[in-house]
């Protein structure tokens, strides 16, 4: 009967997309792959714009194993999460997104589509704000 149990419980955690998907990043905050390249960095209550570059930053260093040099782009700024029933997040890619003005960030956003900074920059604001896992 046990082994019945946890076969049934891995079955349906496993149909539960945040539960096999979802990562934590450095901050504490989930990333949920979206589709091809895009990924969604969900907020937390309180969460400012450098927790979500960070997580950003994050998971392009340590997941995707991008270069520090690639290039993070908003391709959907913050707005209810997609990926969850969190009210806040925000969607990043690695590509540029198309028929956008393609600009870095003069002060540091969340909601301007196109706005991007390398996953060096991204990384680094989980250096500068805050201490591993808080």
């Amino acid at each position: 009967m046990y082994r019945i149990g946890m076969a049934t419980g891995a079955m349906c955690l496993a149909l539960l997309p945040e539960a096999g998907s979802a990562w934590t990043a450095w901050n504490n905050l989930r990333v949920n792959p979206v589709r091809d390249a895009v990924f969604e960095v969900v907020g937390q209550s309180g969460s400012a714009n450098v927790d979500y570059w960070c997580a950003a930053g994050d998971y392009a260093r340590r997941v995707l194993s991008l270069p520090l040099g690639q290039r993070i782009y908003i391709v959907r700024g913050r707005a209810e999460a997609q990926t969850t029933d969190r009210k806040s997040a925000v969607q990043f890619s690695v590509q540029a997104p198309a028929n956008v003005k393609n600009q870095t960030i003069g002060l540091l956003s969340v909601t301007r589509v196109g706005e991007n900074i390398s996953a060096a920059m991204a990384f680094d604001y989980c250096l500068t704000n805050k201490a591993p896992g808080g």
